[in-house]
């Protein structure tokens, strides 16, 4: 995410504040992009990763590398 401000460590404890970084655009798009992943993962021929990449590249808020 270009800019952002977060950690992806899972819950750290009640309360804590992991990002400052408050962009509701940025953190709809990493919502999304984890539910895509996770979902395509889980049912192969689900094209909702693909989807959600080609989504990421209309609107420019980052961009996924694949290793």
């Amino acid at each position: 995410m270009f800019g952002a401000e977060h950690s992806l460590g899972g819950i750290a404890g009640y309360e804590s504040r992991e990002t400052t970084d408050e962009s509701p655009a940025r953190v709809a798009a990493l919502q999304q992009l984890a539910w895509a992943y996770l979902r395509s993962t889980l049912y192969p021929a689900d094209p909702a990763w693909p989807a959600a990449c080609a989504a990421l590249r209309a609107q420019p808020l980052g961009q996924v590398e694949c290793r």
